[in-house]
Parts: structure tokens; C-alpha cells; sequence
């Protein structure tokens, strides 16, 4: 009995450590630069043209972003207590909500809206839009950093 006891404080113990774990506060920088940066390029290539950058460049600059965000959303704040470490938790969960409700409802919309259209259009195709990973990712990253921000401004005002 008291080896299993020892075995899930282990466990609990590796959890923990994984929770906490950040990244030193110089990455949040790093991660918010980087991204900002790929994503004018990547919107730049979008209004220049389909030929500033090759497909397989622009699956490499948003993995990138997507790597850049990861760097501040792991980053340590520059003042980190129980109260910044709460709010982070609390951002993440507030993310996870809100992409999973736009990751189900953007579909739904669609097709309400495709189907109204070909009611008035009269040519009897329905599409249904599809979700790519890469945008519900960036949109989790996104939300979980500006949740943070948020949450945490509210908590110190």
C-alpha cells in the first residue's frame, strides 16, 4: 500500500513540474517578435501575390508563428506568483472554450448561410467550409495570451 501511495505522490510530483515549467522571460519577446514578424510577411505575400513565397515557405512561416507564439505563451512573466500562475490557468482553460465553440460553430454558420444563399440562388450545391489546423491553433495561442494579458491587468488594477 504505501509503495502505490509513493508511487502516485511520483506522479503527481512529474505533473507539477510539467505545469510550472516556463521559459525564461527573454523568450516572450523572442516568441511575440517572430510571430508578429512571419505573420506581416505572411500577410504581405497575400496582398502582393500568390508568387512571393511558395506553398511549402508559407506552411514553414506558419509553423513558425505558431512556434513563436508557443515561446510566449511558455515564457515566465517578468514578476511570476501564484496569482499570475492562476490567471495563465485560467487562460488557458478560457481558449480552450472559446476555439472549441468557433471550431464547431464556424461549419454550423456556414452551411446555415450556404443553404439561405442557395435557397435565393436556386443552383442546389451546398459547400461546407472546413476548419483548417492551422487556424484553430493560431486562435488558441492568440486567445490564451490575450486572455492572459487580460485577466491579469483586471487582477492588478
Amino acid at each position: 500500500m504505501e509503495n502505490q501511495i509513493s508511487h502516485n505522490e511520483d506522479e503527481y510530483n512529474r505533473l507539477i513540474k510539467i505545469l510550472d515549467f516556463r521559459l525564461p522571460h527573454k523568450f516572450k519577446k523572442i516568441g511575440y517578435f517572430g510571430a508578429i514578424l512571419l505573420f506581416v510577411l505572411l500577410l504581405g505575400s497575400k496582398f502582393l501575390g500568390d508568387y512571393t513565397f511558395s506553398l511549402i515557405a508559407k506552411d514553414v512561416m506558419r509553423t513558425l508563428v505558431l512556434l513563436f507564439l508557443l515561446l510566449a505563451s511558455l515564457s515566465k512573466d517578468s514578476f511570476e506568483d501564484e496569482f499570475n500562475r492562476h490567471v495563465r490557468f485560467q487562460s488557458y482553460v478560457l481558449a480552450f472554450v472559446c476555439t472549441a465553440i468557433y471550431s464547431i460553430s464556424l461549419p454550423l454558420i456556414a452551411v446555415i448561410f450556404d443553404t439561405i444563399i442557395t435557397k435565393i440562388t436556386g443552383d442546389g450545391t451546398i459547400n461546407f467550409h472546413e476548419v483548417s489546423s492551422f487556424e484553430v491553433i493560431f486562435i488558441l495561442m492568440g486567445l490564451q495570451l490575450l486572455f492572459f494579458e487580460t485577466l491579469k491587468r483586471f487582477g492588478r488594477a
